[in-house]
């Protein structure tokens, strides 16, 4: 199924989000405009909504062999699809699954990775060198990463 795709571009230094819509796409995310990632020690954190799902045993299992294999998901806090991807593996899964928020308005921002790795969009993952952008089913995230425990993810 094919949805639209929303993305958003930040204003870091205003503050202020630009909605606008695109073609059709079967991967979701937000945009990111480089030029704005910026580090301002002196800004506030800010934080993303509450994760409200909870973690099956195969979404535990799969976030800790993503944590084994180092891959990294870059992200920013104000992302619904960002939300949406740390909702498939719920709140216990998601502890263990190694994020980088780029804005640096969010919680213990890293920009300067985010920026260095070429980042283009949220959320994006890095998997064995390789960038995956867009919300990933767990399943990709499982045939992407090599995992080979069981599959019967409950988000």
């Amino acid at each position: 199924m094919k949805y639209p795709i929303i993305t958003f571009s930040l204003a870091a230094t205003l503050g202020l989000f630009t909605t606008i819509a695109t073609a059709e796409e079967t991967q979701l995310s937000c945009s990111v405009n480089s030029q704005n990632l910026i580090t301002n020690k002196t800004l506030k954190a800010e934080k993303a909504p509450p994760i409200k799902n909870s973690s099956g045993a195969a979404e535990i299992a799969l976030a800790k062999h993503l944590k084994k294999i180092k891959a990294k998901m870059y992200g920013a806090f104000w992302c619904p699809h960002c939300h949406h991807q740390q909702e498939l593996f719920g709140k216990q899964a998601w502890t263990t699954i190694t994020y980088i928020e780029c804005d640096p308005k969010g919680t213990n921002p890293r920009p300067d990775l985010c920026e260095k790795a070429k980042i283009q969009g949220y959320p994006t993952w890095e998997i064995k060198g390789k960038l995956y952008p867009g919300t990933q089913s767990l399943e990709n995230l499982s045939q992407i990463s090599g995992y080979k425990g069981k599959r019967n993810f409950k988000n």
